[in-house]
């Protein structure tokens, strides 16, 4: 049989072709390729070399179709330009890497709409697991995807009904950290930038919560909801602040992206070097600022790596008994705040 070459193989060679090549039939080929173990080595070594001669390619969605298993999970980012959901991502990659299962990644642009969209496309192809870096919102999606039984993994945030496991951490609990600090350290105009909604509520919220546990108390709310925040963002919004709250003598930041974007715009304006900045995240521009900028650092990596292999878990039929990890929030005082206080 004669093969033109890699572009013609690809399109033309079928599993007939590669049993006519090995001796075998075609279902020892499939037996061969999705379950080696079952298969004799040197059956098995006979339809490898047959394989790389022929250049046969397996349609993985195809057999997944046929079988009703899958070899891919769909992972839902919601904002694939956001570090801290691109280590999380590859936090998951490294987890699955070896184990038979690839990602495919779709970006939900903190959309329900555009997730609700993802998802009902995405579960015909029979996934084997779905993956939001979020908590699902919308009444209708969750009771899709808790009619298909599903593994299931929610990240980034913590509640105490997931739809399947998460591994998350509370923005509450963090933003809370940061009203302490905040009101400890004595500041007396202060403001709150950022995401209002989901997630961004809930840090806020817990920024209210923690002033208020010192006495001290927000001035003054800047919401940038709509889009992910960019950096050009920061800038703007200090500008905002500075108009309609002059006296602000300190900003929480809903994210380190918009925070870096202000304390850049002040390292050119002397007239806002007195107001003391800090962000969410820790991203690895925080620390490396010329003035180092406090902020709640969050393990990204770790995050996704240990939704990655629980994962693994549930899809190998292990019984996962503890399906809901909360890591904590850790606080990094930097100079952005520190120098502020005595």
């Amino acid at each position: 049989m004669a093969f033109e070459g890699k572009d013609e193989r690809a399109r033309n060679v079928r599993v007939e072709d590669v049993a006519r090549e090995a001796g075998v039939s075609p279902i020892t080929v499939s037996r061969a390729l999705s379950s080696p173990e079952i298969v004799k080595p040197e059956t098995r070594e006979r339809v490898l070399r047959a394989v790389e001669k022929t250049g046969y390619v397996v349609n993985t969605l195809a057999s997944s179709l046929r079988s009703g298993r899958s070899s891919f999970i769909a992972m839902f980012v919601s904002n694939i330009e956001n570090p801290h959901f691109a280590r999380a991502t590859r936090g998951c990659a490294d987890a699955l890497e070896n184990s038979g299962f690839h990602l495919m990644m779709a970006q939900t642009n903190y959309s329900a709409r555009l997730e609700a969209d993802f998802v009902g496309s995405v579960l015909p192809l029979r996934p084997a697991a779905l993956i939001f870096t979020g908590v699902v919102q919308a009444p209708t999606t969750k009771t899709l995807i808790r009619s298909r039984g599903m593994a299931v993994m929610e990240m980034w945030d913590h509640v105490d009904d997931p739809l399947d496991m998460l591994v998350g951490f509370s923005n509450q609990d963090g933003g809370r950290l940061m009203g302490e600090h905040f009101g400890r350290a004595g500041f007396k105009n202060i403001a709150y930038v950022g995401r209002t909604q989901d997630r961004g509520a809930q840090r806020l919220a817990g920024f209210r919560e923690g002033l208020a546990a010192t006495g001290a108390e927000l001035g003054h709310v800047a919401p940038l909801d709509g889009h992910p925040p960019v950096i050009a963002d920061g800038a703007q919004a200090l500008r905002t602040v500075l108009q309609r709250y002059p006296q602000v003598d300190a900003i929480f930041f809903s994210s380190d992206v918009l925070a870096v974007g202000a304390s850049l715009e002040a390292a050119r304006d002397d007239a806002t070097r007195h107001i003391a900045f800090a962000g969410y995240g820790d991203s690895g521009l925080a620390e490396a600022l010329p003035v180092p900028l406090t902020t709640v650092h969050v393990s990204s990596y770790e995050m996704g790596f240990r939704a990655g292999k629980m994962l693994l878990r549930r899809l190998a039929g292990e019984t996962v008994r503890e399906r809901s990890i909360v890591l904590p929030n850790e606080l990094r005082i930097r100079l952005s705040t520190a120098r502020f206080t005595n």
